[in-house]
């Protein structure tokens, strides 16, 4: 199963005060390299003259982040959960299990709710 990654690009700018308006900002479109820009300065309301950007962009190296819902990869994935129903004592949670992006919170939940069940 295919998933991408991100890059991460730090930028840090000193008597910049705030490089956007928001902690952060997604970039939906194809008219920049990157997908979103974080600004922790935005965090906890920190008063600093200087700032740290990180710039996030999509790649298909590194850690498997977001999985790539596509029409070959969905039918791999019913391939994939038909076999694992198969298996006895083997459970499948989380992430990668469920091919689906789960922040931290919902992958705790994910494994609660499979032990409840």
């Amino acid at each position: 199963l295919e998933y991408r990654s991100i890059k991460f690009h730090i930028e840090r700018f000193k008597n910049y005060g705030f490089y956007q308006p928001n902690s952060v900002v997604n970039y939906p479109g194809k008219e920049v390299k990157f997908t979103r820009v974080v600004e922790y300065k935005h965090f906890l309301n920190q008063q600093s003259p200087h700032t740290v950007i990180v710039k996030e962009m999509t790649t298909e190296k590194g850690d498997p982040y977001y999985p790539v819902l596509n029409e070959r990869n969905l039918l791999l994935l019913r391939k994939y959960k038909e076999l694992a129903s198969e298996e006895k004592n083997v459970y499948f949670v989380g992430r990668l299990a469920n091919y689906k992006y789960f922040n931290m919170d919902q992958a705790i939940l994910n494994a609660l709710e499979y032990y409840d069940e």
